[in-house]
């Protein structure tokens, strides 16, 4: 069971503490992260966090389906490194296939901190108590959710008219659906004002 974590604002155990106020200071989180997992990921490039347990209950498949797309929008993982000996190897041999564009992190609360304060947004392929859990510690860090229609009671879908929202939404438990929200995310993530302006809706008041 995943103990709650404190939040980006309180938070000792990351690379630097950030607020709504202070939002700049995560990039200092992926560039430390990226430092620290040898990763080629730049700011302009989105580091996505996968901390789901890599099983077929969690929605390790459609993790599994849609890992070409993230390899041709040439974007980041961040994963821990739990779950079934299957899909470890499937992510094993994602990464020796893209150097320097996945890091797989260790489990335990420090490396989950770690994950999140560095992310720009975090995929959950279903719902369920643990991922709603961590979904809620994904918003404490501004690690945007990527998540199903199911989580809509916590996350609500990026509306670029309003300006509102606190994450990426997907109606259906598919590949195409879950790959659209991720492609929506990316494109979003292109204007640093307006990602801003969804960060800082995923901190709260």
């Amino acid at each position: 069971m995943i103990e709650s974590l404190p939040g980006a604002a309180y938070d000792n155990k990351i690379y630097a503490k950030f607020s709504k106020n202070t939002i700049e200071k995560k990039l200092q989180n992926k560039e430390e992260f990226c430092e620290e997992f040898s990763l080629t990921c730049d700011k302009r490039q989105m580091l996505i966090g996968v901390v789901s347990e890599l099983s077929t209950d969690n929605g390790a498949n459609l993790l599994q389906d849609i890992l070409p797309g993230i390899a041709a929008l040439n974007i980041c993982l961040a994963v821990r490194g739990v779950g079934t000996e299957r899909f470890q190897k499937i992510v094993g041999d994602f990464a020796q296939e893209n150097p320097g564009k996945v890091a797989i992190v260790g489990d335990g609360n420090d490396a989950l901190r770690k994950i999140f304060a560095a992310s720009d947004v975090s995929f959950f392929f279903n719902s369920g108590v643990e991922n709603e859990n961590l979904a809620k510690s994904a918003l404490a860090y501004a690690a945007l959710p990527i998540a199903p229609v199911s989580m809509n009671h916590l996350i609500e879908d990026y509306n670029p008219n309003q300006e509102s929202g606190n994450g990426f939404v997907f109606e259906d438990e598919n590949m195409w659906s879950a790959f659209a929200a991720l492609v929506r995310s990316n494109e979003n993530f292109k204007f640093p004002y307006d990602w801003k302006t969804i960060q800082k809706s995923s901190l709260g008041n």
